[in-house]
């Protein structure tokens, strides 16, 4: 792949043989992925507060139909 510069521009290259545009500032890319990694993260903890609720729901109605039971 051969990359070449674009005038005036930063951080991007142009490969010749396809055409396309490559972005090559790593930093970016890494603060992108540590991006990802954190929202991820977030919405698996959402995910399990979300199922602990649930269960503690159902734990609720049990207690409440085993006392209307007495």
């Amino acid at each position: 792949m051969s990359l070449t510069l674009i005038k005036d521009v930063q951080d991007f290259k142009k490969d010749e043989a396809s055409g396309a545009i490559v972005a090559t500032d790593s930093r970016g890319l890494h603060a992108y992925k540590k991006s990802r990694q954190s929202q991820s993260s977030i919405l698996n903890d959402i995910n399990n507060i979300k199922q602990e609720l649930g269960e503690l729901k159902d734990m609720l109605n049990i207690i409440i139909s085993s006392q209307k039971g007495n």
